[in-house]
């Protein structure tokens, strides 16, 4: 199973719960307010293509694969699920 990041800007509309509804029942954790980590067995463009289905034409959706020996750093002030899963990766 690998790690992705998945952020996004949403523009007009801004519909933010059937996005964040889909990345709590896919099982991922917040690590910034829209950027969030995600375990899985599909691919990121597989993953792109399932969020994307839930935001407008005008949005935008990026999913990276966060390999094993990814080096990371952050702030003090990140959601602690997302830092905790990036610990245990």
């Amino acid at each position: 199973m690998a790690l992705f990041a998945v952020s996004y800007d949403l523009h007009n509309n801004r519909q933010y719960e059937p996005l964040w509804n889909a990345l709590q029942s896919a099982g991922g954790v917040r690590l910034l307010e829209s950027f969030w980590l995600l375990k899985s067995t599909h691919s990121a463009d597989i993953l792109r293509n399932l969020l994307k289905a839930l935001v407008d034409a005008d949005d935008a959706v990026a999913v990276v694969e966060v390999t094993p020996t990814a080096d990371w750093a952050t702030t003090a002030n990140v959601y602690t699920d997302g830092t905790n899963l990036l610990q245990t990766r």
